[in-house]
């Protein structure tokens, strides 16, 4: 399918000859595909297929929620798409839309030109079931969405075993840009898998009924529904999981921040000793020790480098100057 920036109709509307029989090649169907398109477009598939007033209206707005709703006999379905092979993956910018009964099925697409699914590779193939009629088309697209979900949520679970474990690592600075946008595709995955699966939820037995001619496609939609409802599951938990690791990432921020103030806490004790006792040999008093001595003011550094030395030596023992003893410190306090 070409998916160059059309808005309306993403190809000729195909007669029901045309869908139904391909020479040489046996039966074969081919649902009507819309991309992107407007009231006119929709106007032309009318005497084709029954569209609720409601439905049409949905289709111009487009970016529904998720959902399933049978108006007065039309069969609605709409989802949310993912991109996973776009420059942020997991993007839920576009989203399908189907209207089906035992004879025809509408596809409406709309998102960007550069994210909307090829559709022809989803309905070319014959496994595990041929797209021989409108409602094993739709399993077929179906699948292929939900394909695409398992494989997000597979890629989203090994980046999060990263993240946590650099975050756990104290060797390592982690990057909270990567945790942040983490959480987003997480959320875009959530989103999209939970509302597809409430809506198969609400579609079972419309689907049931729509399959009376071919219960064998039964079995395939059931796993369907739950091959949506474990991605959701895992994004859930893979949520709570990262929640943890933001939690973890707080925590470490906040320690740096401790070792930085005690660090500048030790160096601004270090820098006072010598200027608390300048500051008393400033006041002219006549009697201070080593005043009128001609050697006196070497022994007064001596004694100032002498201090600083000792506190030196005792803020580094308790870690206050950062280093292995500091970052081993934080960790016994924590």
């Amino acid at each position: 399918m070409s998916l160059e920036t059309s808005k309306h109709i993403a190809r000729d509307i195909p007669t029901p000859t045309e869908r139904h029989h391909a020479p040489g090649s046996g039966p074969r169907f081919q649902p009507i595909r819309l991309v992107n398109p407007d009231r006119t477009a929709l106007e032309r598939v009318q005497d084709r297929i029954s569209l609720h007033p409601l439905v049409v209206d949905d289709l111009l707005e487009g970016r529904q929620h998720p959902k399933f709703e049978n108006l007065d006999g039309c069969r609605y379905l709409t989802i949310w798409d993912v991109d996973p092979g776009g420059v942020e993956p997991a993007t839920t910018d576009g989203d399908l839309a189907f209207v089906f009964d035992e004879r025809e099925l509408l596809i409406v697409q709309r998102g960007p030109a550069n994210g909307i699914r090829d559709l022809d590779v989803a309905l070319a193939g014959t496994e595990p079931v041929p797209a021989a009629t409108p409602i094993s088309a739709l399993y077929r697209v179906l699948d292929a969405v939900v394909h695409d979900f398992i494989e997000l949520g597979a890629d989203v679970e090994r980046e999060l075993d990263e993240v946590e474990a650099e975050v756990f690592d104290s060797r390592v600075r982690e990057d909270y840009r990567r945790i942040y946008r983490l959480r987003q595709r997480i959320g875009r995955i959530d989103r999209a898998a939970s509302g597809l699966a409430d809506a198969l939820l609400d579609a079972r037995r419309e689907i049931e009924a729509a399959t009376s001619a071919e219960p064998e496609l039964r079995a395939y939609f059931t796993h369907l529904e739950h091959d949506v409802q474990g991605v959701a599951k895992l994004a859930a938990d893979e949520h709570a999981a990262l929640d943890a690791v933001v939690s973890s990432h707080q925590s470490n921020v906040a320690t740096r921040q401790n070792q930085d103030m005690r660090t500048i806490s030790a160096f601004a004790a270090l820098l006072a000793i010598p200027t608390v006792i300048a500051g008393v040999y400033g006041m002219n008093f006549k009697n201070l020790p080593m005043l009128h001595w001609e050697f006196g003011w070497i022994g007064v550094v001596v004694v100032m480098l002498a201090l600083d030395l000792v506190a030196y030596l005792m803020f580094r023992r308790r870690g206050w100057l950062g280093g292995v003893a500091g970052r081993r410190h934080d960790g016994d306090e924590s």
